[in-house]
């Protein structure tokens, strides 16, 4: 019968024992009994040879001279010679070494290399391309918890005390914005839904621009389309406009990835580009709705304006004087409980003061002015908490620097999305 070497004759020497001196009598048979395995151990181990000294071997194959180490009665001799061909060991020939991924802390490193230079990409995971070749390269973790950590004094704007040369910055900067937006209140409703449907493209165009950066691959023609049209066409049909929009905004989202306009992972990327379109399109659109009443819809708007960038203002220099108490510390360190209560308050105020000068709120009296103030006081702080969640995932401190002391359109119009839908409904509610 032929062993597992294929020779007829069972040759005993290889039934050494690994550290025995004689070998094993199998009784003539290729094959030996082994103890049953439910049998007590009989406490033999092999023998331990010692070898040489490698502690000051390079490391690398090493080889003997002589015969096959399986006939050696002692393994310890034999010359130990080092492989210095360079060869690759047998069978590793024509084979590829695979990348390794990169660690978590890899990526944090490359995502803050980011911030530090915007211009430089990093491949986040969301290459180019989606077959199944592709999908075993992502190596990002789109809902994992953990993001790029910026420190208290990097972070936030809205709470933090600046130097006087940049309060000035952002003093000017306020006025100018303050100026243009009154010149277009002042001309009438189509001026003003003109620079509101700027104003909406520059804040979708910002938050696209910096899911790029973070290495996302949204539909951003697409998006900008559809936030920039249905600023205009609420405007002009009202709301029943909204879901012909919507819809239509979905299907040419999904066509872009079907179609391969852009080869990247559909889910994460579809996701995105639907979030832009809703929380800026949308949002910014119920100021067309606000301003389609002639003439009251201007007046309608500029109370709502007016209540949201009061209380923003009072949330800062409330929150720079006295606050101490953090509000949300894991999304915007800097920002206070004080200075919310300081924003709610001036909110109201306004809202007050409103309902006694401004038409068509002072038609309705006072109440509704304080009724405008409450629900601005509370929709603001979502929308700028909400912004400021983005940016920690994004890990960015402000969306762009485009308007100086203010970082960018985003930065600055953030609580006024939120307030938009409430102060529109709170209007349909008290004009209807």
């Amino acid at each position: 019968m032929s062993d597992w070497r294929g020779d007829d004759e069972f040759d005993a020497e290889w039934a050494r024992p690994l550290g025995g001196n004689e070998p094993i009598d199998v009784g003539g048979s290729s094959s030996a009994d082994l103890p049953h395995w439910t049998e007590a151990a009989t406490g033999e181990v092999p023998e331990v040879f010692g070898g040489d000294d490698a502690s000051n071997t390079p490391p690398g194959p090493r080889f003997r001279m002589g015969d096959s180490d399986w006939a050696e009665d002692d393994l310890s001799t034999g010359e130990v010679l080092l492989d210095d061909s360079g060869a690759q060991p047998a069978g590793r020939a024509g084979r590829r070494r695979a990348t390794a991924k990169p660690t978590r802390k890899e990526k944090r490193a490359a995502r803050k290399a980011t911030i530090i230079d915007p211009e430089v990409e990093v491949d986040s995971g969301y290459d180019a391309g989606y077959g199944q070749d592709n999908y075993d390269d992502f190596n990002s973790e789109p809902g994992a918890l953990e993001g790029v950590q910026l420190s208290r004094d990097e972070y936030d704007r809205s709470d933090e005390p600046k130097g006087t040369a940049d309060l000035g910055s952002r003093l000017v900067t306020a006025l100018i914005v303050a100026a243009v937006a009154l010149l277009a209140f002042v001309i009438g409703r189509t001026t003003t839904v003109l620079l509101v449907t700027v104003i909406v493209l520059a804040c979708a165009f910002e938050l696209y621009e910096a899911l790029r950066r973070a290495g996302y691959h949204t539909a951003t023609v697409i998006g900008l389309l559809g936030c920039g049209s249905i600023v205009l066409i609420a405007y002009n049909q009202g709301d029943a406009a909204f879901p012909l929009v919507a819809m239509l905004v979905v299907v040419f989202t999904f066509l872009w990835y079907l179609l391969e306009v852009v080869k990247a992972r559909p889910t994460i990327n579809i996701s995105l580009t639907l979030m832009v379109f809703a929380w800026i399109g949308i949002m910014g659109a119920f100021a067309g709705l606000l301003l389609r009443p002639d003439p009251a819809g201007t007046g309608l708007l500029l109370g709502v304006v007016i209540c949201a960038v009061g209380g923003d203002i009072g949330s800062y220099f409330v929150g720079r004087a006295s606050g101490h108490t953090p509000l949300l510390p894991r999304v915007s360190p800097n920002k206070t409980l004080e200075g919310l209560i300081g924003g709610a308050v001036t909110s109201v105020v306004l809202g007050g003061i409103i309902g006694v000068v401004l038409h068509p709120w002072a038609d309705k009296g006072i109440l509704a002015g304080l009724a405008l103030g409450l629900v601005v006081a509370i929709a603001a702080p979502i929308g700028d908490l909400s912004e400021s969640l983005i940016k920690r995932e994004l890990g960015v401190k402000d969306i762009s620097s485009f308007l100086p002391g203010h970082g960018g359109f985003l930065d600055r119009f953030d609580a006024i999305l939120f307030t938009l839908p409430v102060g529109y409904y709170l209007a349909l509610q008290l004009f209807s």
